[in-house]
């Protein structure tokens, strides 16, 4: 699994192995009232949640730098995260194109500076 965060501080878990987990941050993932540390780029391995229940549950990662992102709820089945709907991971590849081609535009408009008399001088 891969946790996916957004300039508008959310998140998503995605992917297929979920005995193991991963974010470009570092921090603390908790799902309810389970916290999980993570390293930046480097996998965790995920405990069996909730003695194997059932159930959704609210998830939020905190960066080491103190950043909350609420994450997309978790489907747990038998205590192991399931992969989100299809739909869900389609709207989650939108929103990092677009938080990338957001920073890119701003890099841009201040590299360009549209005033005419920039330019003259």
């Amino acid at each position: 699994m891969k946790i996916t965060l957004f300039h508008n501080k959310k998140g998503l878990i995605h992917g297929n192995d979920p005995k193991r987990i991963c974010c470009e941050r570092p921090g603390i993932l908790r799902i309810g009232r389970t916290e999980i540390k993570m390293k930046a780029d480097e996998e965790a391995i995920m405990p069996m949640l909730f003695n194997g229940s059932t159930g959704n549950y609210s998830a939020t990662f905190e960066t080491s730098y103190g950043e909350i992102y609420h994450l997309e709820s978790v489907e747990v089945r038998s205590g192991w995260i399931q992969p989100p709907p299809e739909t869900a991971v389609e709207l989650m590849e939108l929103r990092y194109r677009t938080d990338r081609a957001e920073e890119k535009i701003e890099e841009l408009s201040h590299l360009f500076d549209t005033n005419s008399l920039n330019f003259l001088i």
